[in-house]
């Protein structure tokens, strides 16, 4: 008899614990939320970066993408410019306390990966890792018309 996984379930709740306790972590050691860090890696490597690129990145919605650069500009963070091609789209880019947030947020990822990493196998992250890609690929087109 084949064992009844509950993955959709079990994907939930671990994601939803991580981020939960990275949010926690992050606040508290680096002062901004997880999603902003992940937004400040983002325009790391998408240097002038269109808001729309940036949602689309993350998966987020553009209204949520207006909402977290807004914050991020508050904060400092990032400077919004708007772009010489379209003048209705703005370009992100990282500022230098910005630049700062991320460092000390890459050291804390660098924690969390190694505790997520756990006493797996290489293999065996290989494994987790391919799998995540395919359910992220999988997923991720479902709702574009």
């Amino acid at each position: 008899m084949t064992k009844k996984r509950r993955l959709i379930y079990q994907l939930n709740l671990a994601r939803h614990a991580m981020m939960k306790g990275m949010d926690i972590t992050c606040k508290h050691e680096v002062g901004i939320s997880v999603v902003q860090l992940t937004a400040l890696m983002v325009l790391q490597e998408q240097k002038n970066c269109l808001m729309k690129d940036l949602a689309s990145t993350l998966l987020l919605d553009k209204s949520a993408v207006t909402s977290l650069s807004r914050r991020l500009e508050d904060k400092g963070l990032i400077k919004k410019v708007l772009s010489s091609i379209d003048a209705r789209a703005s370009l992100l880019t990282l500022t230098s306390k910005g630049r700062e947030k991320l460092a000390k947020g890459n050291v804390l990822l660098q924690e969390a990966n190694k505790l997520i990493h756990g006493d797996f196998s290489e293999q065996e992250l290989d494994i987790v890792s391919r799998y995540l890609q395919h359910i992220t690929t999988t997923f991720s087109g479902i709702n574009k018309p």
